[in-house]
C-alpha cells in the first residue's frame, strides 16, 4: 500500500484541549480526537485515522487543502509517497504545539486571540498536566519530533522541557527533530535549554514576516527591532556552520503588507544568513474571512494588486531551487471583497441616527459643536447627520500607517 508519508506517520497536538491531528492539512484539518479523552495509541488508530489513509491510498486528496500543503498545490505528491505493508502501532513523527503561547501578535495568526480567550482559564494547567503525561508515554518510539507551529518554541516552558529531556530509544543517526521559531528568542541562553538536540539530525525553520522594519513590526505585532532577529540569524547561522544544525529554512508568510519585498528577502535568506532553504508559503485566509483578510490575500484574482504580485513572483531569484512558493502559483478562490456587508451595515447606521433616540441626544449636548471620535461609517454617518444641526470641527481618528491618533480638520 502507498501512502502520503505524512497520513501515515505525521501527528500533531495543537492546543490545550489535547486536539490531535492526523497531517494536518486536510480542509478540516484531519483532527482525529484529543489526548484529554484517549490515548495517542487508540487515537492514532481509530476510525477517522482509517479513513483518511483510506483515501490517500486510494490517491483521493479531495479533502486536502491546497492552500495549505505545498505538495497537493503542486501536483507533486508522488515525491513523499512511502510503500508499507500494515500501518504501525505508534507513528514515527510527533509535533508538538499544545501551550501556543508566543510574544508575537501575528496579523495572520489566531494564537494571539487563543491566549486572549485563555488568560484566565483556570483549568488550563491541569490540561496541560494530562497533555504532557500523554506526550510521555510515547516519546521514547518517537523518531521524528518537531516543535511548536502554533505558537512560539521559546515562549513554550513544557515543550522546552519535553524537548530537553527527549531519551528516544531509535539509534542517534534515526533521529530527526525539526523546530519551528520566529527567531526573537533564539538567543544563545535560550538555545542551551534544548542543546541536546544539536546530536540529531537538526532542522530548524524561522518565520521572518519581513526585514523591513516597518513591514515587520506591523505583521508580527512586535516593538522590536529588525535587528534583534538580524543579530539572531547570525548566531544561527554559526550553529549551522558549526553543524550542529543540519539544515536551515528560513520563511515568512506573504501578504499585502510584504509581497513586494519577497525578492530582497529571499536574497537576504540566501546570501546573507545562510538558508539551505527559503519557504514562501501564501497567507491562508480564515474560515470566515472579513474585509481584513480579503484586504491581506494578493493571491486572490480580485485583489487590486493581484497583478503586481504575478509580476513580482516572476522575479529569477525564485527559479533558484533552495525557494519554494507553497501556493504553488495558484489564486487563493476567496473571490469578490465583501463590501455588500459593510454598506447595508452604513445603511443601518443612517437609519439609527434618524431616529427619536438619536435626536433626544443631540438636544442634550450643550453646546453648539462636537468632536467626533472615529471615521468608520458610524462616524461618518453621525457626521452627516449632525452637519446641519451643529458644527463638527474636528475628527479624531487613527492613522493606519503610522499606527497614531492623528486630530485634523473635518471638510465635508
Amino acid at each position: 500500500m502507498r501512502l502520503c508519508k505524512r497520513a501515515l506517520n505525521r501527528v500533531q497536538i495543537i492546543d490545550e484541549n489535547g486536539t490531535v491531528r492526523l497531517c494536518g492539512w486536510g480542509k478540516d484539518h484531519f483532527v482525529i480526537g484529543s489526548l484529554c479523552d484517549n490515548s495517542l495509541d487508540e487515537l492514532y488508530h481509530n476510525e477517522i485515522a482509517q479513513h483518511i489513509r483510506e483515501m490517500h491510498a486510494k490517491e483521493d486528496y479531495s479533502e486536502c487543502d491546497p492552500n495549505a500543503c505545498q505538495w497537493v498545490a503542486n501536483n507533486t505528491v508522488d515525491e513523499i509517497m512511502v510503500e508499507i505493508d500494515e500501518v504501525p502501532r505508534w507513528p514515527e513523527e510527533l509535533q508538538i504545539g499544545f501551550e501556543r503561547q508566543c510574544n508575537y501578535q501575528c496579523t495572520s495568526c489566531t494564537t494571539p486571540n487563543y491566549m486572549r480567550c485563555n488568560a484566565n482559564n483556570p483549568q488550563l494547567q491541569e490540561k496541560y498536566d494530562r497533555i504532557e503525561s500523554e506526550i510521555r508515554k510515547i516519546l521514547p518510539h518517537i523518531k521524528h519530533i518537531g516543535a511548536h507551529g502554533t505558537g512560539e518554541l521559546f515562549a513554550s516552558p513544557r515543550t522546552l522541557r519535553l524537548l530537553g529531556e527527549w531519551e528516544p530509544l531509535a539509534p542517534k543517526e534515526e533521529i530527526e527533530v525539526d523546530l519551528e521559531t520566529n527567531g526573537s528568542l533564539y538567543t544563545p541562553e535560550n538555545w542551551a535549554k534544548i542543546a541536546n538536540l544539536g546530536q540529531y539530525n537538526l532542522k530548524v525553520s524561522i518565520t521572518i514576516m519581513s526585514f523591513e522594519e516597518t513591514a515587520y513590526q506591523y505583521l508580527s505585532g512586535t516593538k522590536l527591532p529588525i535587528s534583534v532577529i538580524e543579530e539572531n540569524l547570525r548566531f544561527v547561522k554559526s550553529l549551522r556552520e558549526q553543524g550542529v544544525i543540519n539544515y536551515l529554512t528560513l520563511a515568512t508568510v506573504y501578504q499585502e503588507r510584504n509581497f513586494r519585498h519577497l525578492p530582497e528577502f529571499t536574497r537576504r535568506c540566501l546570501e546573507e544568513f545562510g538558508a539551505d532553504h527559503v519557504r514562501l508559503r501564501a497567507f491562508e485566509p480564515w474560515v470566515e474571512p472579513g474585509i481584513n483578510e480579503w484586504v491581506m490575500d494578493v493571491r486572490n484574482e480580485y485583489h487590486p494588486y493581484h497583478q503586481e504580485f504575478l509580476e513580482v513572483m516572476k522575479h529569477p531569484i525564485f527559479n533558484d531551487p533552495r525557494v519554494v512558493d507553497q501556493g504553488g502559483g495558484q489564486p487563493s478562490g476567496l473571490g469578490p471583497a465583501p463590501y455588500s456587508f459593510e454598506r447595508k451595515k452604513s445603511c443601518l447606521y443612517e437609519q439609527m441616527l434618524n431616529t427619536e433616540f438619536w435626536k433626544k441626544v443631540t438636544e442634550k449636548v450643550q453646546n453648539d459643536s462636537v468632536v467626533i471620535y472615529a471615521l468608520g461609517p458610524t462616524g461618518k454617518a453621525l457626521v452627516n447627520y449632525l452637519k446641519d444641526k451643529m458644527e463638527v470641527p474636528y475628527i479624531i481618528d487613527r492613522k493606519k500607517m503610522e499606527k497614531c491618533i492623528a486630530v485634523f480638520p473635518y471638510m465635508d
